[in-house]
């Protein structure tokens, strides 16, 4: 009968060593399940403008100032003296090149987000960085994403993770002034074939005058052979009237004119180093493709319309703070009635272990 005691008291013992540790896995999945919800609760709701083109009667050229060009070749992804980082995580990651940037944003929502979770992110990471850089598009965003975010002045089209070309056009198509960033390389049977860069209209070791080059659009991409040097550059882009006028230091071979919608509005072989375009009524923006004999492309950064004389980027989308502040106290009150019920289960069950 002892025996039988000492065996049934152990196996009590056991039952509640065993029911602390489901306490405590409960408890630490409890506490682990209420942060993830508190991260995604206080993500604020926006309001987005409607996309809509370019428009007005007045044409922004961001080359307009080349009187004194000063060309230098950058790669963000690979540059000394500008510090960059990649940001995103989780499951379902958005990726951002954070340039200049003076701290690391390390926390990111793990599981679904949506169009307001990524505006708030390229809001938060602005504070910490000069520039913020939408990548790898194509897997991260959505296309009524990329026609809807806001408050980014590049994206990175020619990148490590592909050409992104469609998504840049749906941007600007839908009145996002956005420049082009180039990094990385092109690989044929593991051998360098191609280099991508960003040629900008600053000295070297200018950091905040590279930034602002980028920023202000008097800048381009482009593509060259490994090993190529003595590289075509642009020499201007003018406007007389309604009439563009691009001139390159040496003979173009291929020149696109690219608007609304990706379409390719002219292309013209000049075979010399002048070519221009009449910037029609219809055209809300026009993006210039530049092929060379060499193999070089130069990609130029878009001419667009606006309404008024002065150029600004206007600010397309905007914090519901009633809504936002609305659907935090909903969470909130929706996490305590959790906690509550878990933790009267929990007394429920110490109370009828207590009587057995």
């Amino acid at each position: 009968m002892e025996k039988q005691k000492r065996q049934s008291d152990g196996s009590k013992n056991l039952c509640k060593n065993g029911n602390v540790f489901l306490y405590f896995l409960g408890g630490l999945a409890g506490i682990v399940t209420l942060f993830f919800v508190t991260l995604y609760m206080f993500a604020p709701t926006y309001r987005f403008e409607d996309p809509k083109p370019f428009s007005g009667n007045f044409i922004n050229n961001p080359y307009q100032n080349l009187t004194d060009v000063n060309w230098n070749y950058i790669d963000l992804r690979n540059d000394n003296l500008i510090p960059t980082y990649e940001y995103g995580f989780g499951l379902f990651p958005t990726h951002y090149l954070c340039v200049d940037y003076q701290s690391k944003m390390k926390l990111d929502y793990p599981f679904y987000k949506n169009i307001h979770f990524k505006q708030y992110d390229i809001n938060r990471l602005n504070k910490t960085s000069s520039l913020v850089i939408p990548t790898n598009v194509e897997a991260g965003f959505k296309q009524r994403e990329i026609k809807h975010l806001d408050n980014y002045r590049l994206m990175e089209v020619i990148s490590p993770y592909g050409n992104y070309f469609y998504h840049w056009d749906m941007a600007l198509s839908s009145g996002h002034r956005i420049n082009i960033l180039a990094s990385g390389s092109k690989l044929v049977l593991n051998k360098v074939e191609y280099v991508y860069k960003n040629v900008v209209n600053a000295e070297a070791n200018d950091k905040e005058k590279i930034i602002n080059s980028l920023k202000n659009g008097d800048s381009y991409a482009i593509r060259y052979l490994e090993g190529k040097s003595d590289l075509p550059e642009l020499k201007s882009v003018t406007l007389s009237n309604d009439t563009l006028i691009f001139e390159a230091t040496e003979e173009i071979k291929v020149i696109q004119f690219i608007g609304q919608n990706g379409v390719i509005k002219e292309k013209l072989y000049p075979d010399e180093c002048k070519a221009s375009y009449v910037f029609k009524e219809d055209d809300s923006y026009i993006r210039v493709e530049m092929n060379f004999d060499d193999g070089t492309i130069i990609y130029l950064n878009p001419i667009v319309r606006h309404q008024f004389q002065y150029f600004f980027d206007p600010s397309m989308s905007e914090m519901m703070k009633e809504r936002t502040w609305l659907m935090r106290i909903v969470y909130v009150f929706v996490v305590i009635f959790f906690v509550r019920y878990l933790l009267t289960n929990k007394k429920e069950e110490v109370d009828e272990d207590k009587r057995e």
